[in-house]
This record gives structure tokens, sequence and C-alpha cells, in this order.
């Protein structure tokens, strides 16, 4: 049986693979859709000339932040939300785990026999940060400038899903 949580974590990756597709589609007249759902990745999709995989995952501005968010969404758990925690420089905050999050998912060697089958894939990270503006992005740059990693060519792509006031944006991650 699926715990409470992991269904939770499965209907977000879902719909953050659709909100990728529909906007690969828009952007690329294509025809992607799901086809399977191995987990992971989370999805293999495909269109009429080619099959490719979606991996996702999310970066929150701190663990503090997750366990709130999740903890409300998951129905039956105990909401813990962030109490008295004192966050000084959020872009900041948010940029070092923003880079954590996509410098395992490059790093993880359990991606190579899928890449192997179907090519690189798209790595879909869904932004966890309530104030995410314009600066967000300039720190989540020099974050990255700061580390090395030793990517291992799973990915052709990254895409941010940005929860914006009007619905969702999809930003190409240029690394």
């Amino acid at each position: 049986m699926v715990s409470t949580r992991r269904a939770t974590q499965e209907a977000h990756e879902r719909f953050n693979v659709g909100v990728f597709i529909d906007e690969l589609n828009r952007r690329h007249r294509s025809t992607y859709r799901v086809v399977s759902e191995p987990n992971p990745p989370e999805a293999i999709i495909q269109s009429k000339a080619k099959t490719s995989w979606v991996e996702v995952t999310a970066a929150f501005m701190n663990d503090a932040f997750a366990q709130d968010v999740w903890s409300f969404a998951t129905p039956g758990e105990q909401h813990r939300p962030i109490r008295g925690e004192v966050i000084i420089s959020p872009d900041a905050q948010f940029a070092r785990n923003f880079v954590s999050v996509v410098k395992k998912k490059l790093e993880k060697k359990s991606y190579a026999p899928v890449r192997d089958k179907y090519g690189p894939g798209y790595l879909v990270v869904s932004v966890q940060y309530p104030l995410f503006g314009r600066d967000t992005m300039k720190f989540m740059r020099r974050a990255w400038e700061q580390i090395q990693v030793a990517d291992l060519g799973c990915f052709r792509s990254i895409y941010l899903v940005i929860r914006m006031y009007s619905g969702y944006r999809v930003v190409l991650w240029r690394v």
C-alpha cells in the first residue's frame, strides 16, 4: 500500500509533469503525452516522433518550509507549520537549497539506465518558494557558480515550474 505522504508526492509530481508537457507541446508544437509512470523516472513521455522521460524534484526555501507544506498537503498528517524561525536572506537560502537539489539529481547514477534507453531526459524542478521574485534568479546563478557538479549527462535540460499569481510559469534553467 502506498503511504499517504507518497500518494501526495506522486500527485504533486504528476501535476508538474502535466504542466511541463503542456508547455513543451505549446513551445515546440509537439504532441507529448505520458505513456508510463515507472517512478523513477516520474514519466516516460512520447510524441509522434520521439520518446523521452521526465524526472521531477522540488526545491523549497528551507527544510522547515518543506515540512510545513508537505504536512499541510498530506491528508491525515498533522500540520507542522513554521514557528518562530528567523529567515535571513531568503533568496540566498532558497538558492542554496535549489543548487543542492539539482546537483544531487545531476550526479545520481541510478538514472543512467533510463538515459541509456531513452537518451537524456528532462529534469523538472517545482519551485516551492513563495518569495520568488526578480532577484531570486541572480542568487540562484551565484550559488550555482560556486559549486562543482559531476554531471552524468542524464538530463538534456532543466526546467523550473514556478507558481505565479495567474497560474504557473515554466522556465528553462540554463547551467
